[in-house]
């Protein structure tokens, strides 16, 4: 899971991981290990405009045959057949929801740019962290909301 590039009016913006440091106050698109590779670091205060363009999660049922089949084996066990289909229904089954944000931004050179962010699972671990690097970038770029995309 990382932040990517899916829109630009750069050609070699689009594909590439989007950063954002804090503490440098910096936006990195892209990177460069050993001497290879493309880096382009931007200015927060070069960013004109920015806007979180949807936040779209939908809620996924996940199902494990291994835990069906034992919950139908225990279930049949204790209360016979109609025990078994309860078992297999109740157990295993764990709701999931992904996530998809697209965040855009505008610099004051006039080039424009997506950032997509897409989560797997949001209340996992890993989903929690990304939540929060959004939530950060949103907080660090809130007064710049009007962006006409």
């Amino acid at each position: 899971m990382s932040i990517t590039i899916t829109q630009s009016n750069q050609k070699d913006y689009i594909g590439r991981d989007f950063l954002f440091h804090l503490k440098k106050d910096k936006i990195v698109i892209g990177n460069k290990i050993l001497g290879m590779g493309k880096k382009f670091e931007i200015s927060c205060n070069d960013v004109k405009e920015f806007k979180v363009l949807d936040e779209n999660s939908k809620p996924i049922k996940e199902t494990s045959a291994l835990k069906k089949t034992g919950g139908a084996v225990v279930g049949g066990l204790l209360t016979g057949g109609i025990g078994a289909i309860i078992g297999a229904i109740i157990t295993g089954n764990k709701t999931r929801k992904d996530l998809k944000i697209n965040l855009g931004f505008k610099l004051k050179n006039k080039d424009w740019f997506v950032a997509t962010l897409e989560v797997d699972d949001q209340n996992s671990l890993t989903g929690g962290i990304w939540k929060n690097v959004i939530e950060e970038i949103v907080k660090r770029f809130s007064v710049k909301l009007e962006a006409p995309f």
